[in-house]
Protein backbone atom coordinates (compact mmCIF):
# COMPACT_ATOMS: atom_id res chain seq x y z
CA UNK A 1 0.00 0.00 0.00
CA UNK A 2 1.39 3.40 -0.96
CA UNK A 3 2.18 5.90 1.79
CA UNK A 4 -0.63 8.20 0.68
CA UNK A 5 -3.11 5.33 0.78
CA UNK A 6 -1.92 4.37 4.27
CA UNK A 7 -2.46 7.90 5.56
CA UNK A 8 -5.91 8.09 3.95
CA UNK A 9 -6.96 4.69 5.33
CA UNK A 10 -5.97 5.48 8.93
CA UNK A 11 -7.48 8.97 8.87
CA UNK A 12 -10.69 7.59 7.34
CA UNK A 13 -10.92 5.04 10.15
CA UNK A 14 -10.58 7.77 12.76
CA UNK A 15 -13.21 9.84 10.96
CA UNK A 16 -15.70 7.01 11.46
CA UNK A 17 -14.52 6.05 14.96
CA UNK A 18 -13.41 9.21 16.80
CA UNK A 19 -13.20 7.38 20.13
CA UNK A 20 -10.33 5.35 18.64
CA UNK A 21 -8.21 8.48 18.11
CA UNK A 22 -6.05 7.93 21.21
CA UNK A 23 -5.30 4.20 20.61
CA UNK A 24 -4.56 4.91 16.94
CA UNK A 25 -2.27 7.82 17.92
CA UNK A 26 -0.40 5.49 20.32
CA UNK A 27 0.12 2.80 17.66
CA UNK A 28 1.13 5.30 14.97
CA UNK A 29 3.61 7.11 17.25
CA UNK A 30 5.09 3.78 18.35
CA UNK A 31 5.57 2.74 14.73
CA UNK A 32 7.12 6.09 13.84
CA UNK A 33 9.67 5.71 16.67
CA UNK A 34 10.39 1.97 16.44
CA UNK A 35 13.44 1.07 14.38
CA UNK A 36 11.78 -1.65 12.28
CA UNK A 37 8.53 0.15 11.49
CA UNK A 38 9.59 3.76 11.07
CA UNK A 39 10.51 3.22 7.41
CA UNK A 40 7.08 1.77 6.67
CA UNK A 41 4.71 4.00 8.64
CA UNK A 42 4.31 7.72 7.71
CA UNK A 43 3.48 8.45 11.33
CA UNK A 44 3.87 12.22 11.33
CA UNK A 45 1.58 12.63 8.32
CA UNK A 46 -1.04 10.37 9.91
CA UNK A 47 -0.98 12.25 13.24
CA UNK A 48 -1.30 15.60 11.46
CA UNK A 49 -4.22 14.21 9.46
CA UNK A 50 -5.95 12.91 12.59
CA UNK A 51 -5.54 16.26 14.36
CA UNK A 52 -6.87 18.21 11.37
CA UNK A 53 -9.78 15.80 11.01
CA UNK A 54 -10.77 16.05 14.67
CA UNK A 55 -10.54 19.85 14.54
CA UNK A 56 -12.71 19.97 11.42
CA UNK A 57 -15.33 17.85 13.20
CA UNK A 58 -15.70 20.58 15.83
CA UNK A 59 -14.44 18.77 18.92
CA UNK A 60 -13.07 20.68 21.89
CA UNK A 61 -9.37 20.73 22.77
CA UNK A 62 -9.91 18.63 25.90
CA UNK A 63 -11.02 15.75 23.65
CA UNK A 64 -7.72 15.96 21.79
CA UNK A 65 -5.53 15.75 24.90
CA UNK A 66 -5.83 11.94 25.16
CA UNK A 67 -4.51 11.61 21.60
CA UNK A 68 -1.50 13.81 22.42
CA UNK A 69 -0.76 11.89 25.63
CA UNK A 70 -1.20 8.54 23.85
CA UNK A 71 1.16 9.63 21.06
CA UNK A 72 3.71 10.71 23.67
CA UNK A 73 3.58 7.29 25.33
CA UNK A 74 3.75 5.55 21.96
CA UNK A 75 6.81 7.54 20.90
CA UNK A 76 8.47 6.87 24.27
CA UNK A 77 7.88 3.13 24.07
CA UNK A 78 9.05 2.88 20.45
CA UNK A 79 12.30 4.62 21.34
CA UNK A 80 12.80 2.56 24.50
CA UNK A 81 12.33 -0.77 22.70
CA UNK A 82 14.73 0.36 19.95
CA UNK A 83 17.27 1.26 22.65
CA UNK A 84 16.96 -2.15 24.28
CA UNK A 85 17.37 -3.87 20.90
CA UNK A 86 20.58 -1.93 20.28
CA UNK A 87 21.87 -2.80 23.75
CA UNK A 88 21.06 -6.50 23.34
CA UNK A 89 22.38 -7.09 19.81
CA UNK A 90 25.17 -4.45 19.82
CA UNK A 91 27.65 -5.24 17.01
CA UNK A 92 25.28 -7.66 15.24
CA UNK A 93 22.57 -5.03 14.68
CA UNK A 94 23.79 -4.49 11.12
CA UNK A 95 22.72 -8.08 10.31
CA UNK A 96 19.06 -7.28 11.04
CA UNK A 97 16.61 -5.75 8.55
CA UNK A 98 16.34 -2.87 7.62
CA UNK A 99 20.03 -2.30 8.37
CA UNK A 100 21.07 -5.16 6.05
CA UNK A 101 19.73 -3.20 3.07
CA UNK A 102 20.33 0.30 4.46
CA UNK A 103 23.68 0.18 6.29
CA UNK A 104 24.07 3.94 5.87
CA UNK A 105 21.35 4.47 8.49
CA UNK A 106 23.68 3.18 11.20
CA UNK A 107 26.60 5.35 10.09
CA UNK A 108 24.38 8.44 9.87
CA UNK A 109 22.99 7.82 13.35
CA UNK A 110 26.50 7.22 14.75
CA UNK A 111 27.68 10.56 13.36
CA UNK A 112 24.60 12.26 14.79
CA UNK A 113 25.07 10.59 18.19
CA UNK A 114 28.81 11.36 18.24
CA UNK A 115 28.05 15.02 17.56
CA UNK A 116 25.21 15.55 20.02
CA UNK A 117 25.52 12.75 22.60
CA UNK A 118 22.56 12.52 24.99
CA UNK A 119 21.12 15.67 23.44
CA UNK A 120 21.03 13.72 20.18
CA UNK A 121 18.47 11.37 21.75
CA UNK A 122 16.32 14.40 22.50
CA UNK A 123 16.76 15.81 18.99
CA UNK A 124 16.28 12.46 17.31
CA UNK A 125 12.50 12.46 17.64
CA UNK A 126 12.39 15.51 15.36
CA UNK A 127 14.62 14.26 12.52
CA UNK A 128 13.00 11.75 10.17
CA UNK A 129 16.03 10.14 8.48
CA UNK A 130 17.66 9.04 11.75
CA UNK A 131 14.71 9.22 14.17
CA UNK A 132 14.33 5.54 15.03
CA UNK A 133 17.97 4.56 14.48
CA UNK A 134 19.44 6.92 17.10
CA UNK A 135 18.09 4.89 20.07
CA UNK A 136 19.53 1.73 18.52
CA UNK A 137 22.96 3.38 18.30
CA UNK A 138 22.58 4.73 21.85
CA UNK A 139 22.00 1.15 23.02
CA UNK A 140 24.98 -0.10 20.99
CA UNK A 141 27.19 2.53 22.64
CA UNK A 142 25.93 1.41 26.08
CA UNK A 143 24.50 4.82 26.95
CA UNK A 144 23.28 4.89 30.54
CA UNK A 145 19.60 4.05 30.86
CA UNK A 146 18.42 6.94 33.05
CA UNK A 147 19.83 9.81 30.90
CA UNK A 148 18.48 8.07 27.80
CA UNK A 149 14.98 7.64 29.19
CA UNK A 150 14.83 11.21 30.51
CA UNK A 151 15.74 12.57 27.07
CA UNK A 152 13.40 10.06 25.46
CA UNK A 153 10.31 10.92 27.53
CA UNK A 154 10.78 14.68 27.28
CA UNK A 155 11.32 14.69 23.53
CA UNK A 156 8.55 12.18 22.79
CA UNK A 157 5.87 14.26 24.49
CA UNK A 158 7.17 17.53 22.99
CA UNK A 159 7.18 15.87 19.56
CA UNK A 160 3.64 14.55 20.03
CA UNK A 161 2.31 17.93 21.09
CA UNK A 162 4.30 19.69 18.37
CA UNK A 163 2.85 17.47 15.66
CA UNK A 164 -0.78 17.26 16.80
CA UNK A 165 -1.56 20.61 18.46
CA UNK A 166 -0.49 22.98 15.62
CA UNK A 167 -2.54 21.05 13.05
CA UNK A 168 -5.55 21.18 15.37
CA UNK A 169 -5.26 24.91 16.04
CA UNK A 170 -4.57 25.81 12.42
CA UNK A 171 -7.75 24.07 11.31
CA UNK A 172 -9.81 25.35 14.25
CA UNK A 173 -8.66 28.96 13.89
CA UNK A 174 -7.60 28.99 10.23
CA UNK A 175 -9.68 32.05 9.35
CA UNK A 176 -8.22 34.09 12.23
CA UNK A 177 -4.65 32.93 11.47
CA UNK A 178 -4.92 33.71 7.76
CA UNK A 179 -6.49 37.10 8.47
CA UNK A 180 -3.67 37.99 10.89
CA UNK A 181 -0.95 36.98 8.42
CA UNK A 182 -2.65 38.86 5.58
CA UNK A 183 -2.69 41.99 7.73
CA UNK A 184 1.07 41.70 8.39
CA UNK A 185 2.42 40.66 5.00
CA UNK A 186 5.73 42.48 5.27
CA UNK A 187 6.42 40.87 8.64
CA UNK A 188 5.62 37.49 7.12
CA UNK A 189 7.93 38.25 4.18
CA UNK A 190 10.74 39.13 6.62
CA UNK A 191 10.11 35.87 8.49
CA UNK A 192 10.25 33.91 5.24
CA UNK A 193 13.53 35.59 4.33
CA UNK A 194 15.01 34.63 7.72
CA UNK A 195 13.71 31.05 7.50
CA UNK A 196 15.06 30.57 3.97
CA UNK A 197 18.43 31.94 5.06
CA UNK A 198 18.55 29.69 8.14
CA UNK A 199 17.47 26.71 6.04
CA UNK A 200 20.58 27.11 3.89
CA UNK A 201 22.84 26.47 6.90
CA UNK A 202 23.69 22.74 7.08
CA UNK A 203 22.90 22.11 10.73
CA UNK A 204 20.41 19.33 11.60
CA UNK A 205 18.77 21.42 14.30
CA UNK A 206 17.92 24.11 11.73
CA UNK A 207 17.29 22.41 8.41
CA UNK A 208 14.03 20.48 8.91
CA UNK A 209 12.21 22.92 11.26
CA UNK A 210 12.98 25.95 9.09
CA UNK A 211 11.81 24.15 5.94
CA UNK A 212 8.52 23.14 7.59
CA UNK A 213 7.92 26.64 8.94
CA UNK A 214 8.74 28.30 5.60
CA UNK A 215 6.41 25.94 3.73
CA UNK A 216 3.65 26.46 6.29
CA UNK A 217 3.89 30.25 6.21
CA UNK A 218 3.98 30.37 2.42
CA UNK A 219 0.99 28.03 2.18
CA UNK A 220 -1.11 30.07 4.61
CA UNK A 221 -0.30 33.29 2.80
CA UNK A 222 -1.28 31.84 -0.58
CA UNK A 223 -4.49 30.31 0.77
CA UNK A 224 -5.30 33.65 2.40
CA UNK A 225 -4.86 35.42 -0.97
CA UNK A 226 -1.74 37.23 0.18
CA UNK A 227 0.80 38.94 -2.06
CA UNK A 228 2.34 35.91 -3.80
CA UNK A 229 5.13 37.84 -5.63
CA UNK A 230 6.16 39.41 -2.30
CA UNK A 231 6.47 36.14 -0.42
CA UNK A 232 8.09 34.41 -3.40
CA UNK A 233 10.70 37.16 -3.62
CA UNK A 234 11.32 37.07 0.15
CA UNK A 235 11.89 33.29 0.15
CA UNK A 236 14.15 33.47 -2.94
CA UNK A 237 16.13 36.38 -1.45
CA UNK A 238 16.73 34.42 1.76
CA UNK A 239 17.90 31.36 -0.17
CA UNK A 240 20.18 33.50 -2.34
CA UNK A 241 21.64 35.28 0.71
CA UNK A 242 22.43 31.87 2.22
CA UNK A 243 24.37 30.91 -0.90
CA UNK A 244 26.27 34.20 -0.92
CA UNK A 245 27.22 33.75 2.73
CA UNK A 246 28.37 30.14 2.21
CA UNK A 247 30.36 31.05 -0.91
CA UNK A 248 32.06 33.93 0.91
CA UNK A 249 32.92 31.70 3.88
CA UNK A 250 34.42 29.15 1.49
CA UNK A 251 36.57 31.80 -0.20
CA UNK A 252 37.82 33.18 3.11
CA UNK A 253 38.30 29.89 4.99
CA UNK A 254 39.55 27.41 2.42
CA UNK A 255 41.98 25.65 4.74
CA UNK A 256 39.65 25.23 7.71
CA UNK A 257 36.23 24.98 6.04
CA UNK A 258 35.25 21.99 8.19
CA UNK A 259 35.46 24.15 11.30
CA UNK A 260 33.91 27.23 9.69
CA UNK A 261 30.99 28.44 11.80
CA UNK A 262 28.05 27.79 11.50
CA UNK A 263 28.67 24.76 9.28
CA UNK A 264 28.60 21.44 11.12
CA UNK A 265 29.09 18.82 8.40
CA UNK A 266 31.48 15.90 8.72
CA UNK A 267 34.68 15.62 6.66
CA UNK A 268 32.96 12.97 4.50
CA UNK A 269 30.00 15.28 3.80
CA UNK A 270 32.38 18.05 2.79
CA UNK A 271 34.29 15.63 0.57
CA UNK A 272 31.10 14.37 -1.06
CA UNK A 273 29.91 17.92 -1.72
CA UNK A 274 33.29 18.88 -3.19
CA UNK A 275 33.21 15.80 -5.44
CA UNK A 276 29.69 16.73 -6.55
CA UNK A 277 30.88 20.23 -7.46
CA UNK A 278 33.89 18.88 -9.34
CA UNK A 279 31.72 16.40 -11.22
CA UNK A 280 28.72 18.59 -12.08
CA UNK A 281 30.08 22.14 -12.02
CA UNK A 282 27.46 24.89 -11.83
CA UNK A 283 24.67 22.34 -12.29
CA UNK A 284 25.45 21.11 -8.78
CA UNK A 285 24.55 24.55 -7.45
CA UNK A 286 21.38 24.67 -9.51
CA UNK A 287 19.98 21.48 -7.97
CA UNK A 288 21.64 21.60 -4.55
CA UNK A 289 18.64 23.22 -2.86
CA UNK A 290 16.74 19.99 -3.33
CA UNK A 291 19.47 17.80 -1.84
CA UNK A 292 19.17 18.40 1.88
CA UNK A 293 22.53 19.06 3.53
CA UNK A 294 24.18 19.82 0.18
CA UNK A 295 22.11 22.99 -0.01
CA UNK A 296 24.63 24.81 2.17
CA UNK A 297 27.73 22.75 1.40
CA UNK A 298 27.77 23.14 -2.40
CA UNK A 299 28.10 26.97 -2.41
CA UNK A 300 30.66 26.63 0.40
CA UNK A 301 32.73 24.23 -1.70
CA UNK A 302 32.31 26.54 -4.72
CA UNK A 303 34.09 29.17 -2.66
CA UNK A 304 36.74 26.73 -1.45
CA UNK A 305 37.48 25.80 -5.08
CA UNK A 306 37.62 29.51 -6.03
CA UNK A 307 34.97 29.21 -8.73
CA UNK A 308 34.32 32.61 -10.43
CA UNK A 309 31.87 34.69 -8.40
CA UNK A 310 29.66 36.06 -11.20
CA UNK A 311 28.61 32.69 -12.71
CA UNK A 312 28.16 31.22 -9.22
CA UNK A 313 25.91 34.07 -8.07
CA UNK A 314 23.92 34.06 -11.32
CA UNK A 315 23.17 30.34 -11.06
CA UNK A 316 22.46 30.75 -7.35
CA UNK A 317 19.84 33.39 -8.12
CA UNK A 318 18.11 31.09 -10.61
CA UNK A 319 18.27 28.19 -8.17
CA UNK A 320 16.80 30.35 -5.39
CA UNK A 321 13.88 31.35 -7.61
CA UNK A 322 13.19 27.71 -8.51
CA UNK A 323 13.30 26.72 -4.83
CA UNK A 324 10.95 29.54 -3.91
CA UNK A 325 8.51 28.51 -6.65
CA UNK A 326 8.59 24.90 -5.44
CA UNK A 327 7.81 26.15 -1.93
CA UNK A 328 4.74 28.07 -3.05
CA UNK A 329 3.44 26.12 -6.06
CA UNK A 330 1.53 23.41 -4.10
CA UNK A 331 -0.56 26.04 -2.30
CA UNK A 332 -1.20 27.90 -5.58
CA UNK A 333 -2.46 24.70 -7.20
CA UNK A 334 -4.69 23.93 -4.22
CA UNK A 335 -6.15 27.44 -4.39
CA UNK A 336 -6.89 27.04 -8.10
CA UNK A 337 -8.59 23.68 -7.52
CA UNK A 338 -10.87 24.86 -4.73
CA UNK A 339 -11.68 28.25 -6.32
Amino acid sequence: MALEATVEAVVAFVREHEHWAAPVAFVVAFGESFCFLSLLIPGTAILVGIAALLAASGIEMHVLWPAIVAAGFGGTLGYAVSFWIGRYFQDSVHKIWPFTTRPHLISQAEEFFDTYGAFGVFLGHFFGPVRAVIPVVAGMFRMREIPFQIANVLSAFIWAGGVIAPAFFLVTFKDEVIAFLAAHQYAVAAALFALALANSIPRPILFVPTLILAFGLATLMVLGKGDVPLIAFAAAAGAFAGDVYAYAKGRSGRRDRIDTWPFSATPKQHADAAAFVERSGLVSLLISKFQGFNRGLVPLEMGVLSRPAIPVLAVSAVSALIWSAALILPAVLITKLIA
